[in-house]
C-alpha cells in the first residue's frame, strides 16, 4: 500500500490554516478557529481518506510569529546549506525558547512533510514579516504551494501578493477561499500541487 502524501499547512497566525483543513477534509469540527492569534499551538495531523485508505495526511501547524527575528538568527548559524541551518536551529536551545512556535512549523515541514501549503490572508498588506516567512520556509527545500485566502474580498491585496510570491520564486499558486471555496478551486489546488511533487 502506498504511503500517504504528507502536506504541512503553514503560514502566519490567523491566515486561515485550520479553516483550510476543515474544508479540504470535510471535518468541520477539526481544530480551533478564532480571531485571536496563536489559537493553534501544536502541530496536529488530520487524514484525508479515499476508498478507506489514507491518501493525504495534513499537518496543521502553529502560526509563524516572529519571522524577522528568526531569519536574522538563522543567518548567524554556521552551516553549508540553508536546510542545515534550519536543522541547527532545531537542535539548539532557541527551538525550545524564543522560537518554540516557529520550530514546530519548521520541524513538521523539514522532517515530516513532502510539501507545504502556505495559507495567505490576502487582505493583509505584504509586510517584511511575511517576506521573511516565505524565505524561511523555502530554506526547508520542500515544494511550497501558496494558497491565497480571501482573494475575492473587497479588501484583498491579491496583486501585491502575486508580485511578492513571484519575487520569491513561488510561481505556482492557487486562490482558494478556505471558508467558501468557489466551484472548481479544490480540483485546481490539487492539480497545481501535483505539478510541484515527484511522480
Amino acid at each position: 500500500m502506498a504511503e500517504p502524501l504528507v502536506i504541512a499547512i503553514v503560514g502566519h497566525t490567523n491566515a486561515g490554516k485550520t479553516s483550510l483543513l476543515r474544508t479540504l477534509t470535510r471535518q468541520v469540527d477539526f481544530g480551533q478557529v478564532s480571531d485571536r492569534p496563536g489559537t493553534t499551538r501544536h502541530a496536529e495531523a488530520i487524514d484525508l481518506r479515499l476508498d478507506g485508505r489514507v491518501a493525504v495526511r495534513f499537518i496543521d501547524t502553529p502560526g509563524l510569529e516572529d519571522s524577522v527575528a528568526l531569519l536574522e538568527y538563522l543567518n548567524t548559524l554556521q552551516a553549508d546549506t540553508r536546510p542545515e541551518r534550519v536543522r541547527a536551529l532545531l537542535r539548539g536551545p532557541e527551538a525550545r525558547a524564543a522560537f518554540e512556535q516557529e520550530a514546530k512549523v519548521l520541524r513538521a515541514l523539514l522532517e515530516q512533510a513532502d510539501a507545504a501549503m502556505l495559507a495567505i490572508d490576502t487582505r493583509e498588506p505584504v509586510l517584511p514579516k511575511f517576506r521573511a516567512e516565505v524565505e524561511i520556509l523555502t530554506w526547508c527545500a520542500k515544494p511550497i504551494m501558496p494558497v491565497l485566502n480571501f482573494a475575492r474580498a473587497a479588501a484583498s491585496r491579491r496583486d501585491a501578493w502575486h508580485q511578492m510570491l513571484q519575487e520569491s520564486n513561488l510561481h505556482a499558486r492557487v486562490e482558494f477561499d478556505a471558508v467558501a471555496p468557489f466551484i472548481g478551486s479544490e480540483r485546481q489546488l490539487y492539480a497545481d500541487l501535483a505539478t510541484l511533487l515527484p511522480a
